[in-house]
Formats: structure tokens, sequence, C-alpha cells
């Protein structure tokens, strides 16, 4: 069953679309984010635009709080190597997507970071 869903996740973020252009999620001057930004719109949003595998809508704070609480290092280990947490809620490795880089993956963390905070 989990590896089924693994195989959903990654089919999904593989067939999203970058949307240059979606102003709901924000552009930021830093070209790191900007890198997030890209990372995100190509690989996360399939899941973090409205919460698919409960995993936290980018725009809503009250569920990333708990997460923050527990620090940077642990979402980007969570985004780097996969979560499974409580309530059905999963993280596949890298969103789904093997090509990404250590440094594109957290550039992804950062820029949902900066939108939550």
């Amino acid at each position: 069953m989990k590896a089924a869903l693994w195989i959903v996740l990654a089919g999904a973020a593989l067939l999203a679309k970058p949307a240059a252009a979606d102003a709901r999620f924000p552009n930021f001057a830093d070209p790191h984010l900007v890198k997030g930004r890209e990372v995100w719109l190509g690989t996360c949003k399939a899941c973090h635009a409205t919460g698919v595998a409960d995993a936290p809508p980018v725009h809503d704070r009250n569920a990333w709080r708990p997460r923050l609480a527990k620090g940077k290092e642990v979402l980007y280990r969570h985004a780097l190597k996969g979560f499974f947490g409580p309530q059905s809620t999963m993280m596949p490795p890298r969103g789904g997507n093997d090509k990404l880089s250590d440094e594109e993956v957290k550039a992804a963390v950062d820029y949902m970071i900066a939108i939550v905070k």
C-alpha cells in the first residue's frame, strides 16, 4: 500500500507543471528563494498547494507552526529522506523527484518557510 502511494505521489510530482507567473505563490528577490520557488512549482506544488496526503498546504500557517518549531534541519531531513508521520502524513524523498539535488530540495524548503513566516 505504501509503495503504491509513493508511486502515485511521484507521478503527480513529475506531471506537475511549473507556473512561473502564479500569483498565489510569491516571488522573492533572494536568488536562493527564486530557485526554491522554481523547484517548488515544478515538484512540491503537486501536494503542498492543496494538502494531498496530508501535506501541509503552503499557505496554512497553523499547519506549519509545529513543523517550524522542530527546526529547519528536521524539515530538510524530512524533505530529503522522506517521512511517515501521524494521521497518514507522508513526505516522499525529494518530493518524489530523485533528480533534485540536496541544494534544490533545501531551496524549496526555504521557499515554503519564507511564505509561512
